[in-house]
Parts: C-alpha cells; structure tokens; sequence
C-alpha cells in the first residue's frame, strides 16, 4: 500500500460509501426575525464584526436609504419563505409554489455572488458535483484575513485539505500581500482587498491504506491494473489482478464473468473518474451505479465521440469536394467496408459494461520520470477551473509536454531548466518527474530532470527511447556491488557436496553467435534401456542474488535485461551476467537441472527429475553451428570444445565431438515430434518479424534482414518450454497458494468474430473455437506474404501474456496459457535476463528442501514414476537448513507474489516498447543511408493490402513488420502519397469504394517540358536520368537496385485494389523524429 499524504487521504463518510445521495435535511420552522437581529445575523454570515457607531456616523445618508431598502426586501423575501403551505391547497398548487420558491433562492443566491457555484465549471465538475452531493461546494469569501480563512474552513468538513493551503501565507496568491492582510481597519480592508475565488474540488481524496484494505475484505473495492487509451485518453480500463471475492459478487452482480484473464474489463470514463492514476498503476476501484455511470458517459464519452465524427465529417467533405469534378462515386454507408484495425475498439453504449471510477492508488508504475518537450503556452483551457488554475501561477512555471498522450502536462517551475529547453522547440526533449497531483489542481506538479538534447542523431533518439520506457541506464550502486563475491571466485567445495556433480556430462549450449549471458545449456545421452536422458540445465542465478538484499532489489526493480540493437542494459552487474552466472565453456557453474526419461520414438516423458547441479560445458555453438549438423554436415573446425579434469578444463577428443554431434541429431528428432504433438493438441503459433542489423564500428547500421528462424532455434525452444512447465507443475504442487506463473488468456471473442467476418469476405476462412482450430485454419493459407498479413492481423484481438500469483486467481482455469494450450507455464529458463525466473527458482529450492528430487504427492502433470537412472545425490539447498527456514526464506507472502509480477508484467512490457523502438529507428536510418545512393528517394518494397475504408487503405510491408496508411484525398491531390518510378506525372482521377475493395482511375501525363529536360540530360554527361531511374528495391526477395525507363506518353490506367492485393509502395524515412512514411508507387512493380 502507498503512504498517502495527509492531505490527500479522507475516509468517505456514510453516503460516499454506499454511493447513495443523503436526503435533504427538513428546514426548521421559524419566526420572522426582527430587521436588528436579520442585520446582525447578515454581518456575522459574511465573517465581519457589526459596524461601530463610528462607523455608522461615517456613511452619508444617501447610503442609509439604499441599505434600509436592501434590509427590507430581505425581510419581506425571508417572511415569504418562512410562511407555511397551505395543506388544503391541491398538489399542483403546492408544486408549483415550492418550485417558484426555490427558484427565487436560486436566483437571488446567484445574485449575491459574483460567480455562481456551477457557472463555468467543466462537465467533469458538474459530474464531481453529482456523484458528491452532499460535499459543500463553497468559494471563498471575500475577506483576505486568513485567520478568517481557518475559521471558514474549520466550519466545513468538506473544506478540510483547503485548510492548511489556505492557513498558509505561502499559498496565497501574489496580489495579497501581507500588508493588505495586516490592515488594521476591517471595514477598509473590505473595499481594498481583491476578490480570489478558491479553486473547485474537482477529484475526490483517495482512500487511506487501512480504509483501501477495508474496504477490499468487504467487497465494496476490487483492485487491478489501469491503461489509458493514449489516443484518447478519455477512455481507461482496469484489468482485474485478482479474482473478484463472494462478497464483491454480491454487491455488484453485474460483475459476474469478471475475473483475472477475462476479456472484461471495468471502464474508467473521464479524467474525474480515473482520479489522477495513470498508465500501469495499480488502483482501488469502486463500482459505480447506473444512474452515475449514465452522467459520466454523457459528459465525457459522448463529447469526444462529437470530436471524432466532426474530423471524419472535415475529411469526408474535403473528398466530395475534391471529387465534383471527376464524379467520384462515394458510398453513404460505410458499414460494408473492410476494418481490420488492431486498435481497441469499445462500444458506444453502457449498458453493455461496467463503470467504476478510481479511489485510491495502491502502487505507482514506476518513478514516474517521462520524457517531452517544454512549452511557456498553457494546455487548452477547456473549463474555468483550468483557467483559474492557470491565473494562479504567474509567469514563473513552465509546461511540460510528455510524449505518451495517455499522460497529462505538468507544471514545472522555470528556475533550473535550460534557456534552450524554453525556446518552444518540439525537437529538444527533455526528462521530467511528476511530483504531486492535488484534489482541487487539474494539472499535475513536476521537477526538471535532465535535458536530453536535440532530436535527430542515434546516440540522443537512443537515450529518449531509455527514458520515454523507463529503461534503467544508470551504473550500479555501491551497495549493490557489494553484494557480489570478491573476484577472482571459484566455487565452494561445500557447495559442491550439496549439489550433483554433472560436470563429466556432455552438456553444451546454442545461442545467437553474439551473445554474452548464456544462461541455458542442454544435455542428451542413451541409457540401457534404450530411452534417453534428456536435460535442460540452467544458471543458478538465485545463489548469488539472496532474498532482501541491495542486489535483489535492483533486480527486482528492473525487472528484465532490455536488448536494443546496439547493447544490451542488464538486469543484473556483469560480473554476473557475463562471467559468474554464464555457462561458458571449460568452466564449472553452479546450475539449476531438470531432466527427463524421455520414449526416443514418441518423445514422451517418463519419469522427471530436479535438483542443484554443478556443470562444465563442453562447447559453446551459434544456432549455425548446430543447424550445420542437422543439415548432415560436422561441427565446424572454429567451435572449440573442453572436457571436464581434475585439473580443469582440457581440449576435448574427437570422441567428445563426436558426442555432440550425435546429441544434437537426437534434440533434433526428439523436438521435431514434440512439436508436432503440440500444435496436434492445439497450440497456436504466430509469426513475426524481427529485424537484425550489421553495424559499422561507428555504430551506423550498413544492412539490415529480418531474423530467419531455423531447425536449430526450433530444437531448443521445445525443451525450454517443457523445462517451464515441468518446473510449474512442481511449484504448483508444492504451494498452489504461493507461486509465481504465467498465463495467456483467449483472445477478446467480440474483435476475434469481426475479424474472421472480414477475413472470410476476402475469401479467407478462418475456425475461432480454439487456438487449435485457428493455427489448423491458417495452415490452409498457401502464399506466405498473405500468411504473415493474416496472423499479423490476428494479433489485434490477442491478449497478452502476464506473471500472476495463483493467490490471485481462485479458478484453475484462469492459469491457463492460450497459446500453448497448457493449465501451467511458468518462467524458468533465464534467470540472468528476467527476475521472475529469480523467483521460481527459490520456490523450486524450498520445493526440493520440503519434499527432495521425488514425485510431489499425486499430481495430474507430474509423472508418479522415478526414474532409477536419475542421480541419488541430495537436493537440499545450502541457503536454507531446514525445510520451514526454506519456505520462509525463499517463498514470498502471496501479497508480495502478485506485486512482484505487476513490476514484472510493467518492465517486460516496457522493454518490448523499447526494443521495438530501437529496431525502427536503426531501420530509419539504414534507409536514410541507402536511399541517398538513388535516384528515386526512399526504398521500394511490397505491400500487402489489409484494411479499406472510405477514406484510407493501410498495407503491411512484410519485409520490415511495419504498417502504413494511404489516404484517399492525398492520392488525388499527390499530396505525400504518390511516387512515380518513369518520370510521369499520376494524377488520380476517379475512385469509387466498395466492400473490401477500391477501383483507381489514373491519368499518366506526360512531364512538363520534357524535350527541354531530354536536351539538358544530354548537355551533362553526368545526368543518366534521361533514360533510367534508378530504384532501391527491398523486398522478400532480397536487396537490388533496379533501373527503370522514363517515358514521355499519357495514358489512363484503372487499378482494383482488394484485401490482400500486393501493391508497391516506398518507404520514406524521417529522422527527427524518427519515423516512417509509405507511398503508393505508380507504375506498380507487383501483379
């Protein structure tokens, strides 16, 4: 739970908790007052003493009369409102003078202030105002005493946090200086001192901790993880991470079918409703009702749909428009056109959902330091709070604007940023802090970080991607270094009498050929009974990083190594990473084993075994390595291997090579059945692509391919997946209550249906019933560019993997992993990378201290036969002594289990973003390189067209992983969309759009004074772009440069475009920032 500040934090009271609006108290009955004690009373409301006789003498007679007048209308006003109805009078009559009364109230209550409670609030407040009825929305009164201010505030509860703000000189503005405050007549200081309106509450206080916690045991507050949409940030959700309870089902019914995993999810409507949370916080949320859930829709859902259907109403005219002339047919209705978008789409209507609205935040995302730009101009001001909130602050704060849309601008003070920061330059970035986010502030408060320079070269557009994903680059601590061992370390010969001794074992590694953590190796020999002994053999990280350490707690707060093109930023230090912990060859680590007798005819696993190894690895080989010998070939001459000695490590015979060999055509057998019998029990496996890069030794990319995956990456792959669920069966055994794994929920049913609606009116059938009927159906699509667009397509609607604690969930079912088609998967396999894995490792170890290497009681996925051929060495740990100091050590409370996998959850999303952004902006400026050795700009590569609409077409570009988007309007006005590859001028004439297609009408021209272009080219014998255009051309087929002839004639051409039509198109790159553009290239080079 978060410390909340004192301020910030305010139990509800009775109405706020039921959500219920109070009834209205029964005004009292009472005598008309008499004009002294209706004038007293007058002057005591207005926190100001009654007039001395001094003071009375003081005003002219004039002023008499008009105050006489003023105290008179008052009482006749207040004798009318005092007088009772008439029961006998019918109940229309009596309606119609209490509405007639209270609109008198109203009326003269608005009278007597210069601005009224509600008159230029922002529909949010209006929508605070409504979901708070019983809070007092109060301004402030127009004395600047501010002994007065306390007074006020002490005699509101609903005033309580503008208490110390106002009791507190500093927080008064500017132009009510001390010497106004400290005049000495009050009647004085009434007429000099201006009037300050106090800012308007405009979210609620969250909730203390011990009130959070409360309110979780009784089911009135559930809890998860909140996203904001970052292109419109009105809309937000909260995934649940734990299963909502009996007693929460009973209060909100309509939650039923909401648990972990499911494609439910509760929706946070508007800024009010998300309560200052942001992306990736983890929130107590409250259920709103109905009657509050149909206010916040209308306030804010409806106004931003408003938005959206003007601009598409801009761009439609603008087509009409453009179209008179040409008779451009345009469809009316847009239902039938092809959407294969992979945004979330949410429906329109809220009935269907579930609203809630945020009252508290249990734990932040992460330091909350964001990247962006400085601005001196304010945000919109949208409300009359926002412009208040903005008058307050003078000319000493600053703007800070994040790159991410989900977040919101900050105020940050002028004093330390940069005068080049303040020059509203959008291509120098900075690195700012969100600090505080008060109830009555619209923007949060922020401080100056670092400035990270202008946009434009790899080393700054490098660190931005860093700081924009919260990606660590800072050095280790000294603390944290001292956590590691003294170096030069050998292992203990203690440790090793604790462990079994594998190091005669044939046990090798395969990993990329420019890896430096070899955190897994593998092993394979024949035993007598003819099966074969299989093993997966992983560092031990967890002996080195203790439980509570500094070191553990840097690593649990990165959480996971972040590889970009150009290094990788550890998890951990690297002497760990690359030296202790990495199962180089020739040297003897300290493992964590799992093995298996496995049937070498049907692969399938006999008997299982774990326990705390010791190895030597013999060989280190690149995938090429191994797929040399599967191909029938020997391992190449430059792979050197070792053999175990006492004396150490020695050159391996030709027997031991041998021995390699024959292990990697076994894997190769073993994982071919394995993973036929997977996708045969209805897996799904779907394919992307990544791009690797050649850099020079300035560190400029010079070539770039996308990442083939190979027998060799197959092979391995199947035995660290059943290395993962074998270790999450036994973990799962042994605490169902404490253990960290990972689960895969179906894909959202509503967008999975669309898509394969729109799929099968492109001629593609796609089965959606399971992951086993999907990857069957996408074995049927033969051409492998229409294959890849497909699947691509398909990860619209899948969710993504997440780390949970099975304390979480209360139904089994949720840990299903979708994809793999298993009831239990978890993270074992690389420790150095990934502090989940950290985690399973220790809950293994308290695992073998509790019940040994054996079978764990009578599990459904752990095998109840023991293999005689595993070894009998003991598998107690030597971080623990006995079994409860084990599970005490080593296991976490189920609590901080599900923190621990919300950290991870939010870093490995993180580092993805990160790692993608890396591989874009090295392909920007590979292209930016190969484009200037052309004629033509950019490069040419095949496009495969996914979604139509009335307006755009978007293609996918295989060859890159990359989508882009061709508008309509700018093809028929070559605005930034039409590349010509001859010379000639395409001018879009005539497009009409169907269901899933779109015919272009074209008109070739010929090139304006051609005849004087033909005869300078010939003048200048450096010019051979009379004849040929030379074109960079980057597709599946490879690299080349083709050259194509320029023409001098005019033409029309008509070109149908359909979903999966192969279109050229030119890649544009921009560096700054960078990105990427696609041009419809004309003539097109694909059928």
């Amino acid at each position: 739970m978060p410390s909340c500040k004192s301020e910030d934090v305010v139990e509800p009271e009775q109405g706020d908790q039921q959500n219920t609006r109070p009834k209205r108290p029964r005004q009292r009955k009472r005598p008309p007052r008499s004009l002294p004690q209706q004038q007293h009373q007058n002057e005591q409301s207005n926190n100001r003493a009654p007039r001395t006789p001094a003071e009375d003498a003081a005003i002219t007679p004039q002023q008499q009369q008009q105050q006489q007048q003023q105290e008179q209308q008052q009482q006749e006003q207040h004798q009318q409102e005092q007088q009772p109805l008439d029961d006998s009078s019918p109940a229309k009559e009596k309606k119609r003078i209490r509405r007639k009364r209270n609109r008198k109230q109203a009326k003269d209550k608005q009278a007597s202030s210069s601005h009224g409670p509600h008159e230029g609030r922002h529909p949010e407040e209006h929508a605070h105002i409504l979901s708070n009825p019983s809070e007092p929305q109060m301004t402030c009164p127009e004395t600047t005493d501010p002994h007065q201010h306390m007074v006020s505030a002490e005699s509101s509860p609903g005033l309580r946090e503008s208490k110390v703000s106002l009791n507190n000189s500093a927080a008064l503005p500017s132009n009510l200086t001390s010497s106004t405050a400290s005049t000495s007549d009050p009647h004085l200081r009434h007429q000099t001192a201006p009037k300050h309106r106090l800012l308007p509450k405009i979210y609620d206080a969250y909730y203390s901790p011990e009130l959070v916690q409360e309110h979780l045991d009784s089911g009135t507050v559930l809890r998860g993880v909140l996203r904001v949409n970052p292109k419109n940030p009105v809309d937000a959700y909260v995934s649940l991470d734990e299963s909502p309870s009996e007693r929460c089902l009973y209060n909100y019914p309509q939650l039923k079918g909401y648990d972990v995993g499911s494609s439910d999810d509760i929706y946070i409507c508007g800024e009010v409703s998300r309560n200052r949370a942001i992306s990736g916080d983890a929130v107590a949320v409250r259920i709103l009702s109905k009657r509050d859930a149909r206010i916040t829709y209308k306030i804010n859902r409806l106004a931003s749909d408003r938005r959206i259907d003007n601009l598409k109403e801009y761009r439609r005219h603008r087509l009409e428009k453009m179209a008179a002339d040409a008779a451009t047919s345009l469809s009316s209705n847009e239902n039938g056109s092809s959407d294969m978008s992979g945004d979330r789409k949410v429906s329109m209507t809220e009935e269907d959902r579930v609203f809630g609205a945020v009252v508290a935040i249990i734990s932040h995302n992460s330091d909350r330091s964001f990247t962006g730009r400085i601005s001196l101009t304010p945000p919109k001001l949208t409300t009359r709070s926002r412009r208040d909130f903005v008058d307050s602050l003078g000319t000493s704060s600053a703007w800070f604007r994040p790159l991410d849309g989900a977040l919101p601008c900050m105020v940050i003070p002028r004093h330390g940023i940069p005068q080049a920061l303040l020059g509203e330059s959008k291509q120098r970035l900075c690195t700012v802090k969100m600090n505080s986010w008060k109830v009555r502030d619209p923007f949060p408060s922020g401080g100056f970080v670092k400035d990270l320079g202008r946009r434009g070269t790899l080393d700054i557009e490098t660190q931005i991607i860093l700081e924009e994903n919260g990606v660590c680059n800072d050095s280790f601590t000294p603390s944290v270094l001292k956590c590691l061992p003294s170096s030069p370390w050998t292992i203990p010969s203690k440790e090793i009498q604790h462990r079994t001794d594998l190091r005669k074992s044939c046990i090798f590694t395969i990993d990329p050929p420019t890896a430096r953590d070899l955190d897994d190796a593998v092993s394979c020999t024949r035993l007598p009974n003819g099966n074969m002994l299989v093993g997966v053999h992983i560092a031990d990280v967890s002996y080195f990083v203790r439980p509570n350490t500094a070191l553990d707690i840097q690593a649990r707060q990165r959480a996971t190594t972040t590889y970009m093109v150009q290094r990788a930023y550890p998890m951990l230090p690297s002497m760990l990473c690359e030296d202790l912990c990495s199962l180089n060859p020739g040297v003897d680590r300290l493992a964590f084993s799992v093995m298996w007798e496995m049937d070498p005819e049907t692969a399938t696993v006999q008997s299982t075994w774990f326990g705390r190894t010791v190895i030597s690895s013999a060989c280190k080989l690149a995938y090429d390595d191994a797929q040399h010998v599967i191909d029938g070939n020997h391992l190449p001459d430059s792979v050197q291997c070792f053999e175990f000695s006492k004396k150490g490590a020695v050159a391996a015979r030709p027997s031991r090579r041998a021995q390699v060999e024959e292990s990697i055509l076994w894997f190769y057998k073993l994982s071919k059945i394995m993973r036929q019998r997977r996708f045969d029990n209805g897996a799904l496996s779907l394919s992307s692509v990544k791009l690797s890069f050649e850099l020079n030794e300035a560190g400029e990319p010079i070539d770039c391919w996308p990442y083939a995956i190979k027998d060799s990456n197959r092979l391995i792959e199947e035995f660290m997946l059943l290395a993962n669920m074998s270790v999450a069966a036994r973990i799962e055994a042994t605490f169902p209550d404490a253990s960290l794994l990972r689960r895969h929920s179906p894909p959202l049913s509503r967008r999975l249906d669309e898509v394969c609606k729109q799929l099968e009116a492109s001629g593609i059938h796609l089965s959606s019933a399971s992951a086993g009927e999907l990857q069957e159906s996408l074995g049927q699509v033969d051409d492998p560019d229409v294959r890849f667009t497909v699947e691509e397509i398909l990860t619209g609607p899948m969710q993504r993997a997440l780390y949970f604690s099975t304390h979480s969930i209360k139904d089994k079912d949720g840990y299903r992993h979708y994809a793999l088609n298993v009831p239990l998967y978890t993270h074992f396999t690389s420790p150095i990378r990934r502090y989940a894995d950290i985690i399973v490792h220790r809950t293994l170890e308290a695992s073998l201290a509790l019940f040994g290497s054996h079978v764990v009681g009578d599990h459904p996925l752990l095998p109840q036969y023991f293999s005689p051929f595993f070894p009998g060495t003991p598998a107690e740990g030597s971080l623990t002594e006995s079994a409860d100091a084990a599970k005490s050590l080593l296991v976490p409370k189920p609590r901080t289990i599900a923190e621990i996998a919300h950290q991870c959850n939010l870093r490995k999303d993180a580092a993805k973003k990160a790692q993608e952004a890396s591989a874009k902006l090295y392909l920007v400026h590979y292209l930016t390189s190969m484009s200037k050795k052309v004629a033509v700009p950019g490069v040419v590569s095949l496009g495969v067209v996914t979604k139509i609409t009335q307006e755009k077409f978007v293609v996918s570009l295989p060859a890159f992983g990359i989508d882009g988007t061709i508008y309509m309007d700018r093809l028929a006005d070559r605005k930034n969309q039409v590349l010509s590859i001859d010379s000639r001028n395409w001018k879009l004439r005539l497009w009409t759009v169907e269901a899933a297609s779109v015919m272009l009408s074209w008109e070739a021209e010929a090139p304006k004074h051609a005849e004087q272009a033909e005869e300078s080219s010939r003048s200048d014998p450096v010019a051979d772009l009379a004849d040929e255009l030379s074109v960079l051309v980057i597709d599946d087929n490879g690299h080349g440069t083709v050259h194509f002839g320029r023409k001098q004639t005019t033409e029309h051409v008509s070109q149908k475009i359909q979903i999966f039509s192969k279109v050229a198109v030119c890649v544009l790159p921009n560096k700054s920032p960078p990105d990427l553009s696609v041009k419809l290239v004309m003539p097109s080079i694909y059928s």
